[in-house]
């Protein structure tokens, strides 16, 4: 039965109807089946898709024999028992501190994702973030992906407990996790313990690193020596060079490597000159000297970090001249070493 009727449709809604108009010959009542039967399907895709990520996280577990070995309450007790929980608070100065050196007012959801992104590729770490609003609910979707697993479970539990902190106080509603990937619902909640109480729930919040400090004790020695080297000032390190520190070795590929990037010349076709300069500049701005003094037989650098440190410095700023054929050895060492030229 067919009923004749005027309506009335707002411009821009009826802009958006003309293609199914047109498709279906300026036939009203055929344009909006098609219309319904897409917006259908376009939900039915969306639900699909949410299965499909189910699916895989299912697939994984069942690969991998987790819920063939170990019962379910199991899993939870030994998540509660082996990973770590910062302490509500410490982030709250990184917050505070963060919206004023990118310039913002606001430090909105938006914000805290292209300043933690862009984090992730300052530094080098492989780790993605991906935020949706759901619709539903009006939850907050946030999906974390890493090449390296183990990294991915310790970042999560962080970003959950910054996350946790004025003026998000979001807490963790449902969480979906595989090697890879996870996907954490959260929900605004009123204040702080709140949100930070949902973290622990799934996180818990004890940490066994007794017994990974005592089978890597030289590395967790040198990440003390190096926090302390500078009053607990924030040191400014390229990662490579930072793990060449811990491990007491010199990183004398990576300063080239920087040198070549950052100026565009190879070590082996610069003057020396342009090469002490090019070494103090990098040095000093990730924080490792606090000057060189130099003239064509010898270089005094100031250094910021103690011996232990220094040393590594000496022999990179030596093994860097001596790729560019310019020999030096240590004539004084110290707070203020003297490097000297070596007349082969």
């Amino acid at each position: 039965m067919k009923i004749r009727r005027t309506i009335s449709i707002d411009k821009n809604d009826l802009d958006a109807l003309k293609p199914f108009l047109e498709a279906s010959g300026d036939n009203l009542s055929m344009a909006l089946r098609k219309l319904i039967s897409e917006y259908r399907q376009q939900n039915k895709n969306r639900i699909m898709d949410e299965h499909q990520k189910k699916m895989v996280l299912r697939n994984q577990i069942i690969e991998n024999k987790i819920a063939e070995l170990i019962p379910v309450p199991l899993i939870r007790w030994m998540v509660k028992t082996s990973l770590g929980l910062p302490p509500l608070g410490i982030f709250r100065p990184m917050i505070e501190k963060f919206p004023k050196l990118l310039g913002i007012k606001d430090f909105s959801l938006n914000e805290y994702m292209n300043m933690i992104n862009s984090y992730g590729d300052i530094f080098g770490y492989q780790l993605t973030q991906h935020i949706e609003l759901i619709p539903e609910t009006r939850n907050i979707r946030i999906s974390y992906e890493a090449e390296d697993s183990d990294h991915l479970r310790g970042a999560v539990i962080i970003y959950s407990s910054l996350l946790a902190h004025h003026p998000f106080n979001l807490k963790i509603k449902k969480m979906m996790d595989a090697p890879n990937l996870f996907i954490i619902d959260y929900e605004q909640c009123c204040n702080e313990e709140e949100s930070y109480n949902s973290v622990k729930k799934y996180f818990g919040s004890k940490q066994h690193i007794l017994e990974e400090i005592q089978t890597n004790l030289s590395f967790w020695i040198n990440l003390v020596r190096l926090i302390k080297a500078d009053n607990y000032d924030d040191i400014i390190l390229n990662r490579d060079i930072l793990n060449h520190l811990l491990k007491s070795r010199d990183f004398s590929d990576q300063l080239s490597s920087l040198i070549h990037n950052i100026y565009g010349v190879s070590i082996d076709d610069i003057d020396y000159k342009h090469l002490v300069r090019y070494i103090e500049e990098i040095c000093k701005t990730n924080g490792l000297i606090q000057r060189l003094e130099y003239n064509d037989n010898q270089i005094r650098i100031f250094h910021t970090l103690d011996n232990h440190f220094s040393q590594s410095v000496n022999d990179t700023v030596i093994k860097t001249l001596e790729a560019s054929n310019h020999h030096f050895m240590l004539k004084k060492k110290g707070k203020i070493t003297t490097l000297s030229r070596n007349h082969r």
